[in-house]
C-alpha cells in the first residue's frame, strides 16, 4: 500500500466496520446513511492529514539524505604521487626530485 492509497484504504475499513454495527444494531435506511456518510467525511480527511504528514516526513528524509550523500572527494593535488600515495616535495636540486616518506 502505497501512501496516495492510505485514505482510500482506511475510509473502506471505517466504512465496512461502520456497516456491519449499524447493520446488527438494526438502524433504518437513512439513519444508516447518515452514519456512513459521516464516517466517511471523518475518516477520509483523518487518512488525508496522515497521508499529508508522512509526505512531509519523506520528503524531509529525502532531502536530508542529498545533503549527506553530497561528499565532496578531495582531488589529488600535484604535489601527491596518487600511485603511492608519497608527497612529492617541489624544491629540485640538479634535476631531481625526492620524495617524503621514504625511509
Amino acid at each position: 500500500m502505497t501512501r496516495k492509497e492510505l485514505p482510500v484504504v482506511l475510509t473502506l475499513a471505517a466504512l465496512a466496520a461502520t456497516a456491519l454495527i449499524v447493520y446488527y444494531k438494526g438502524y433504518g435506511l437513512i439513519t444508516m446513511l447518515i452514519a456512513l456518510l459521516a464516517v466517511f467525511c471523518v475518516f477520509y480527511f483523518i487518512g488525508t492529514v496522515i497521508r499529508m504528514v508522512l509526505d512531509s516526513f519523506y520528503a524531509e528524509n529525502k532531502k536530508r539524505k542529498e545533503e549527506e550523500g553530497e561528499v565532496i572527494e578531495k582531488e589529488p593535488s600535484k604535489d601527491e604521487n596518487p600511485q603511492e600515495g608519497k608527497t612529492v616535495e617541489k624544491t629540485e636540486e640538479n634535476g631531481i626530485k625526492t620524495e617524503a616518506g621514504e625511509e
